[in-house]
């Protein structure tokens, strides 16, 4: 009796792991999460666009380099006003010493000199950030000053010298990815009694020349682009003055203007 007791109790308690075993693994299964539908939240940003301005403080991109910036230099005027379209920097042109002479005179006009020994054409840069939606400008030059004596009390002036300048190219900055200006006059003369020559026409139909730009006449012995040509920064921008002035020139210090101006589109 107590044998078969131990017996049935022994069997009793195997089916009943069995049993149990079998239902555990059912409720495992019955409690199995079901995959959750997708759902999605936005983060919602806001800013506001206001139209910039470009001062004294920005910076204008180097012809030779544009991925670089022209550094401060006595040899390069900065402009002390600030706008959404402004001409920021034009070089201060020094045509060194000349003589009295019974030819016509020409003399170059120094190049821009660097750190370490580098240097630049003359250059004109200038800026559009105006915003979106509005296009288009023109860049002029213009003798608006003859080549006129310094000394007091005198009225002498180069009469019918002119400026050449030669070898010009137009370059964004490295960053700048807007339509370059199609129409650039990469040569022309000024003289006081022409008016204002156009140098650059911002196309407002082809949607050109916004951003950063640099124009440089004449490019140093180590330029290595493609638009202009090297070697030529010491010689693309000439005064000439006429034989018959050059031969009664007075002694002095003569200085002179050329106006650049940028003028919207309209």
């Amino acid at each position: 009796m107590n044998a078969m007791t131990k017996g049935t109790l022994a069997t009793v308690t195997l089916l009943a792991s069995v049993l149990l075993g079998g239902m555990s693994v059912s409720a495992a299964e019955e409690e199995t999460p079901k995959p959750t539908p997708e759902t999605k939240l936005d983060s919602k940003g806001k800013t506001i666009v206001e139209e910039g301005v470009i001062g004294p403080e920005d910076p204008t991109p180097d012809p030779e380099k544009p991925d670089e910036n022209l550094p401060e230099n006595p040899d390069i005027s900065v402009n002390p006003d600030s706008g959404s379209l402004v001409l920021q920097r034009v070089s201060v042109m020094n045509f060194g010493t000349i003589k009295t002479s019974g030819s016509e005179i020409k003399a170059n006009a120094a190049p821009i000199t660097l750190s370490e020994g580098e240097t630049r054409g003359a250059i004109v840069g200038w800026s559009d950030v105006r915003s979106g939606g509005t296009y288009g400008y023109t860049i002029t030059a213009e003798l608006t000053k003859q080549f006129t004596g310094v000394t007091p009390d005198t009225s002498n002036a180069l009469t019918g010298a002119t400026l050449n300048y030669t070898n010009g190219m137009a370059v964004p900055a490295a960053s700048n990815e807007n339509v370059v200006p199609s129409n650039v006059a990469t040569a022309f003369e000024l003289d006081k009694d022409s008016g204002a020559k156009t140098v650059v026409t911002a196309d407002k139909a082809k949607l050109e020349g916004k951003g950063s730009y640099v124009m440089e006449f004449g490019q140093s012995d180590k330029y290595t682009g493609t638009d202009g040509t090297k070697g030529t920064d010491k010689t693309a921008v000439t005064l000439t003055v006429p034989a018959t002035v050059a031969s009664n020139m007075v002694l002095d210090t003569y200085n002179a203007v050329v106006t650049w101006k940028i003028v919207a589109a309209v």
